[in-house]
């Protein structure tokens, strides 16, 4: 009978040293995991009920037709179930809409409640970036990238407002984690294609996004053998049936046929020009001199990290804080597998997702929200740098992540002070719903409100809860040939001090004009900006 050798006690004390350490590194790595999240969550949550303050029109436009669906079945124009709406007459991307319904059937509609599923999407990417940084190079790598989406400036500001288009790189990036867990068990695969299929409702820069990154990403996988055809034909199906519907839509606007009916489901032809064909070069004429005027406005979005609109950066923050492309750049670069290295398949991946975010960026004239899904993959590219720093000098890497600390200190303090928010009000028109809730209660007058807002009618719906069957026969358009959407008059509401014939007896909300005649002397109400004048007439 053989007896098991003993083992040195100076081994088992290493092992027992390794385990210790081990568990040690865990906890840390949970620790640090938890803080970053809490640091996200604090930067999105903090004064999330007036900050922005107001509403954006695009906000209050999904908020009305999820409203609209959900109590009366059809859209605001009056279009059942939509798989992308009219809106303003060009199309308006239905996912986000949607995703509205549960949280207006609890809440009511109302800013917090259009907001709220941009924070909640918003705050459920930072542990999808920390899993897909952790599959593609390590733990640290993925700590780093979750600690830089957590302070970025550019996804706290998407995450605090509710653009319907802003809800893209969240779809996609849960799609893209479910496309790397496939890659080890292959029943992800299929869920994996049904998120990209949504990403096409979400916004329509998915219509060429989604067909190039899979085009990219699909070849890798089957190559290193990570998806076999027994997988792979049925998850495209699957694409393939989810995707019908945007499909069709594209099919029905580019022949112009007659909107199409898949029972409650509408296939809408829009009557205007659909916006993914006004703003793309490649319905427009001179391609490649399109092109490379594009490619210039991309080097100098990505560089200055400024597009013009507050909703999406402001001095001297940025996307990202200033001067940290050329870190993307190099971050880029490490990340190519120029040898044979480990997780060179998930390295290969995360690039072809840069690559399509960039070329988004030459095929249409480029701001920030248009060019969403670049910016975790430029964070995911410094992320690796720090991470190379951080195998190489510890005190490197914590004089990094302190920086920017300092960085996002500074532009937090900003964001919620006075400067930002008194920005913020050419975007989101803070006191307009007020003001309009309280005109409306003060009896039967007209009411002639500003033109001085993008779209004022579609507050007026906001805050009124009107059934579409109700004023569509009698709705005035400014232009009924332009199919612009753009009204003039709204049952006892008229748009623009231009519009509203002189009438003592008339309620008006505006926004530094006077009302007519001058001399009569209204009661005055100031709401933020703008100020509501009820006649004498009116009951207090």
């Amino acid at each position: 009978m053989q007896t098991k050798p003993r083992s040195h006690p100076f081994r088992i004390c290493l092992d027992r040293l390794g385990a210790r350490l081990h568990f040690n590194q865990l906890k840390l790595n949970i620790l640090l995991f938890c803080l970053i999240l809490l640091l996200g969550l604090f930067a999105r949550v903090w004064e999330f009920r007036s900050l922005p303050p107001g509403l954006n029109q695009d906000e209050a436009s999904s908020g009305v037709d999820a409203f609209d669906l959900l109590h009366f079945g059809v859209d605001r124009n009056g279009v059942s179930f939509p798989v992308l709406f009219t809106s303003w007459g060009s199309g308006q991307n239905a996912l986000y809409a949607y995703m509205l319904i549960p949280a207006i059937a609890l809440g009511g509609l109302s800013p917090f409640t259009v907001r709220l599923p941009m924070l909640i999407s918003g705050l459920l990417t930072l542990p999808l970036v920390y899993f897909i940084g952790r599959s593609t190079a390590g733990e640290k790598f993925g700590l780093i990238s979750m600690f830089l989406l957590a302070i970025s400036p550019w996804h706290i500001m998407l995450s605090r407002w509710g653009l319907e288009s802003n809800i893209l790189p969240f779809v996609f990036t849960a799609g893209y984690f479910l496309l790397l867990r496939s890659t080890a068990d292959t029943r992800w695969f299929i869920p994996a294609m049904i998120l990209m299929g949504l990403c096409l409702y979400a916004y329509g820069t998915a219509y060429g996004a989604i067909p190039l990154f899979l085009l990219c990403a699909l070849p890798i996988l089957i190559w290193v053998k990570k998806i076999g055809f027994k997988k792979l034909v049925p998850g495209l199906i699957v694409l393939a049936a989810v995707s019908m519907p945007i499909g069709l839509f594209l099919l029905v606007n580019a022949r112009h046929w007659e909107s199409l009916h898949l029972g409650l489901v509408t296939i809408p032809q829009l009557p205007a020009r659909p916006r993914y064909e006004a703003v793309s070069v490649l319905f427009q004429g001179n391609l490649l001199g399109n092109l490379v005027r594009k490619s210039g406005d991309l080097i100098n979005l990505l560089w200055n990290q400024m597009d013009g609109h507050v909703s999406n950066a402001f001095d001297p923050y940025g996307y990202f804080y200033k001067y940290t492309l050329p870190f993307a750049i190099l971050g880029a670069v490490l990340l190519i597998p120029f040898r044979k290295t480990e997780n060179a398949p998930e390295r290969m991946l995360l690039l072809a997702w840069l690559a399509v975010g960039l070329i988004l960026g030459i095929l249409q004239p480029v701001n920030i929200n248009r060019i969403n899904l670049v910016f975790i993959p430029l964070i995911f590219c410094v992320a690796y740098v720090m991470a190379w720093v951080g195998e190489r000098s510890t005190l490197g890497l914590m004089i990094a992540a302190s920086l920017f600390l300092v960085g996002f200190g500074f532009f937090t303090s900003a964001y919620h002070g006075q400067q930002y928010r008194s920005l913020a009000e050419q975007t989101y028109f803070p006191g307009l719903l007020p003001a309009i809730d309280f005109a409306s209660q003060q009896g039967g007058q007209d009411i002639c409100i500003t033109d001085a807002v993008n779209e004022p009618y579609i507050y007026v719906l906001f805050s009124q809860h009107m059934n579409p069957a109700d004023y569509l026969k009698s709705i005035l358009y400014t232009n009924p040939h332009a199919n612009s959407g753009q009204v003039q008059q709204l049952n006892r509401y008229t748009f623009g001090l231009n519009n509203c014939p002189p009438a003592p007896g008339d309620i008006y909300i505006l926004s530094g004009e006077t009302p007519p005649p001058a001399a009569l002397p209204y009661r005055l109400y100031t709401f933020d900006s703008f100020k509501v004048y009820i006649p004498p007439s009116a009951p207090k």
